[in-house]
């Protein structure tokens, strides 16, 4: 099983599984019941399989014991059976799972080498992009940064219908360190709610998350 970091993060727990086993290596891990496995053959892709079956054993890991997951109607996810909220992301053959005990969590994963310039005016301010611009042309490395963590603020926050270019800013240093800290803005209903996120970068996959306490 090859989960490559659970860490504690007082409170709450960061889980991240890079997936190298097959399919039936992770039905046979997990063992779901009649329930589980109804929704595992509704699945045609085996990559979705594949991270359904990693997400549900990571959490088994983190957790200590078999936890259901539920979704709410805007498909958040929801614990069943454990108390606490969770988040989750996936990206390339790797799933990751933000738990807290409290407050609500968002995490995100990408590859970062994936090329998203041509979005980038759909979900940064003008100021954003010039923050993201070096020596004349936008930094792809710093667009993902940012990416990551508008969708991690989207994950946590409890509104489906958000403008990412204006209700999410990022206040980011350059992704130089392979650790860091950044800060969001959420603003809805003139309202502004000021959000502590950090940040891991493992090979090619950079991962953000943070909680929302509102």
């Amino acid at each position: 099983m090859a989960v490559k970091l659970i860490e504690q993060l007082h409170p709450g727990m960061l889980g991240f599984w890079e997936i190298s086993e097959t399919t039936e290596q992770l039905l046979d891990l997990l063992l779901p019941d009649k329930d589980e496995l109804e929704k595992f053959y509704g699945f045609r892709n085996d990559s979705r399989k594949r991270e359904w079956l990693a997400v549900r054993l990571l959490l088994k890991q983190m957790t200590g014991q078999s936890s259901g997951i539920k979704y709410d109607p805007a498909g958040k996810p929801l614990l069943a059976g454990v108390p606490g909220y969770i988040s989750i992301s996936h990206s390339t053959n790797c799933v990751a799972i933000y738990y807290h005990p409290e407050a609500h969590p968002g995490i995100d994963i990408e590859c970062i080498t994936r090329n998203i310039e041509r979005v980038a005016p759909k979900f940064l301010s003008h100021l954003e992009i010039i923050d993201c611009t070096r020596d004349g042309r936008l930094s792809n490395s710093e667009l993902m940064l940012r990416w990551c963590a508008k969708e991690a603020v989207f994950k946590m926050v409890p509104h489906a219908e958000i403008d990412f270019a204006k209700q999410i800013l990022c206040n980011a240093p350059p992704l130089s360190e392979d650790l860091g800290v950044l800060a969001a803005a959420f603003s809805i209903n003139d309202s502004t709610t000021y959000i502590p996120l950090s940040y891991r970068r493992m090979g090619d996959i950079l991962m953000v998350w943070g909680t929302f306490i509102g």
